[in-house]
């Protein structure tokens, strides 16, 4: 790997950008690589001088008896510095520890489909369409395996009891901690409100400041990544969970909310031809089953709304009348 490409993988790590083909080849490139000195700024030399020798002994005697090449991170600003410094300390943490920790498994939904995942530590995860997790494949060990999860989309999730292993969901801007118990959590990058609905049991869920909840059955949380204020409810959990069984189920979500569920299932985008359409808000329910086609005619029939399909570009435009 050339010094630019490394450059540009740090800096997307840092920044939360990396993919997860980045990051294999990010962590390949720790797996093979002899990292000489790295800049660490701040106020107490020795201590930095310490910690930064016991990284590079712990990268040589990993390396010992693999092909090296030899990296050498030059002397960048302040603002990359960091970066390499973040960067290598967790990863240090993570790969160079006693036990060198496994790569992370990615399962991935596409659109149009419910998947069941049996996860290693025997716990049970759904994922709806247009949505993914990441795992260790030691997730759970005896060994002392951390049961940690990063969901992107929305899952629902029946967690194996294990009091001294807490079961940890990472989606979005929120973290759901859990001992055992089923929930169902939801966190798009493309939409605005994530929630976490507790069916059994109890969950903590944090923003990145701070406690927002702890939440038991027929419970709700939402959270607005515009405003960063959260509520919590109480709420008929049949209506969260209907897409487990098949049902593209609403109850009174916003035709924005509606249009996004229905692109990601039908592999579609909803345009709106004036932003306020999708205030709307509509109480539908429908069999996952249905053509894109009959439910376009469905919901034209139901509402004031009419369609308009562009295949080339697989988009539809929504007209129809304005709400407040």
């Amino acid at each position: 790997m050339d010094q630019s490409r490394l450059d540009e993988l740090i800096y997307k790590y840092a920044s939360g950008e990396l993919t997860a083909e980045e990051w294999q080849e990010l962590m390949e490139w720790y797996r093979t690589a002899e990292v000489g000195p790295v800049e660490w700024p701040g106020s107490q030399p020795d201590e930095r001088e310490n910690l930064r020798q016991r990284m590079l002994h712990r990268l040589q005697v990993q390396l010992r008896t693999t092909p090296k090449k030899i990296v050498r991170l030059r002397a960048w600003h302040v603002a990359a510095t960091l970066a390499i410094l973040f960067s290598a300390v967790w990863i240090a943490r993570q790969y160079l520890g006693q036990t060198p920790q496994p790569a992370w498994v990615t399962a991935s939904n596409p659109s149009g489909k419910i998947q069941a995942i049996l996860l290693p530590d025997g716990s049970r995860v759904w994922l709806n369409a247009a949505s993914s997790i990441r795992y260790s494949p030691a997730l759970g060990d005896a060994g002392g395996g951390q049961r940690e999860i990063v969901l992107e989309g929305e899952g629902f999730f029946d967690v194996r009891p294990d009091p001294g292993h807490p079961f940890i969901v990472h989606a979005g801007s929120l973290t759901t901690t859990v001992l055992g118990t089923s929930f169902d959590m939801k966190a798009f990058a493309d939409e605005p409100l994530a929630s976490v609905t507790v069916i059994r049991g109890r969950v903590a869920v944090r923003d990145s400041a701070r406690l927002l909840g702890v939440l038991t059955p027929a419970r709700q949380l939402r959270r607005d990544s515009r405003t960063g204020k959260s509520a919590m409810s109480v709420i008929d959990t049949n209506k969260v969970t209907g897409w487990r069984e098949g049902k593209l189920q609403f109850s009174g979500e916003t035709m924005e909310e509606i249009a996004a569920s229905l692109g990601r299932w039908y592999n579609t985008r909803f345009v709106f031809t004036d932003p306020a359409i999708g205030r709307c808000r509509y109480y539908l329910n429908f069999d996952n089953r249905i053509s894109l086609q009959q439910m376009l005619k469905a919901l034209k029939e139901t509402t004031d709304m009419d369609f308009r399909t562009d295949d080339s570009s697989s988009t539809i435009r929504i007209t129809g009348t304005a709400c407040q």
